[in-house]
C-alpha cells in the first residue's frame, strides 16, 4: 500500500550553453568564449504532497568525437511541500570547478568563483 504512494521521477537532459561565462577550461582554447556542453540528471520522489529530490549537472567541452574534458559540476538538493498551486520549499545548490585553482590563464586564476546558495520559498503558480 505504501508503495503505491510513492511517486518516483527521473530526468535526463544534455545540450549546450552559450556564452564564455561557462568554459574555464585551458585545455580547449578554441571552445573559449563559445560556450559548453552539459549533461543533467535529475531525480524526484514523492509522497503526497512532500518532495525531496536532486540534480547533478556536467559542464565539459570536446576534445574529440570520442573524447570530452569535464570542467565544472553542479549540485543541487531540494525538499518540500506541493499543493498544486501552491509550492513551498528549500533548495540547496553548489558548484564546483573540477580543478579547484588549478587552472591559470595568463596571470589570473579561473574560475573566479566556487560555491553555492541556500533558497527558502512560496510560489504561486496558475497552472
Amino acid at each position: 500500500m505504501f508503495f503505491k504512494a510513492l511517486l518516483l521521477s527521473f530526468a535526463i537532459e544534455s545540450g549546450f550553453v552559450s556564452g564564455g561565462l561557462f568554459n574555464y577550461s585551458a585545455r580547449n582554447v578554441e571552445w573559449q568564449d563559445i560556450g559548453a556542453l552539459y549533461a543533467s540528471l535529475d531525480a524526484t520522489a514523492s509522497l503526497g504532497a512532500a518532495y525531496i529530490g536532486g540534480e547533478m549537472i556536467s559542464y565539459f567541452t570536446p576534445r574529440s568525437l570520442i573524447d570530452y574534458s569535464p570542467f565544472q559540476m553542479t549540485f543541487i538538493a531540494r525538499a518540500g511541500f506541493n499543493f498544486g498551486n501552491i509550492k513551498i520549499g528549500y533548495e540547496h545548490s553548489c558548484f564546483h570547478p573540477m580543478q579547484p585553482y588549478a587552472t591559470f590563464i595568463g596571470n589570473e586564476i579561473k574560475p573566479k568563483y566556487e560555491g553555492g546558495y541556500n533558497k527558502f520559498f512560496v510560489r504561486i503558480s496558475t497552472d
